[in-house]
């Protein structure tokens, strides 16, 4: 399966680890993984296997695109500690490639609002906030993906090429 970089970045984000620490799993150099994200540099597909299978050793499952859907990640176990999925906007916005700024205009969410919510320092989360977010992430084709019985919560695109 190819991996698109914005699934190495939303990967990455859902576990709220940064570039060093993933290159650090896999022994390469914290540029490379910057430039794959990007997606200015492509891995050897030994390199990029590598990185996959060291994202689904810490819990995370890389979902192909189908027919109807993009491509995403998402948690392989329920039960994450996510209590105003924060991980989840954090992950949506990498995958959209999206500055705290970026989302703020688009959204009309504040930054810092955000920048609490991503890294768990909020109390409570106003619904028609979340409805902003949300509002803001599907105007990108981008979807946050509810936790079932079976699988963890995530993030996927909306549409089967979000490039195309």
């Amino acid at each position: 399966m190819r991996i698109l970089a914005s699934q190495f970045r939303a990967a990455r984000a859902l576990l709220g680890k940064d570039q060093e620490d993933v290159a650090a799993w896999v022994g390469l150099d914290r540029r490379e993984v910057s430039r794959l994200e990007a997606a200015k540099y492509k891995l050897f597909s030994s390199d990029a296997e590598d990185l996959q299978k060291a994202f689904e050793k810490n819990g995370i499952e890389f979902l192909p695109a189908t027919g109807a859907q993009g491509a995403g990640v998402r948690w392989f176990k329920p039960g994450q500690k996510d209590r105003f999925r924060g991980a989840q906007f954090r992950a949506a916005r990498a995958m959209a490639n999206q500055s705290m700024r970026d989302l703020q205009t688009l959204s009309d969410v504040n930054r810092n609002f955000v920048t609490r919510l991503e890294t768990g320092q909020i109390g409570g989360l106003n619904l028609e906030t979340l409805k902003k977010l949300e509002q803001a992430f599907a105007s990108l084709n981008i979807e946050l993906t509810a936790e079932s019985e079976s699988w963890g919560a995530g993030v996927r695109w909306t549409v089967p090429d979000p490039f195309g």
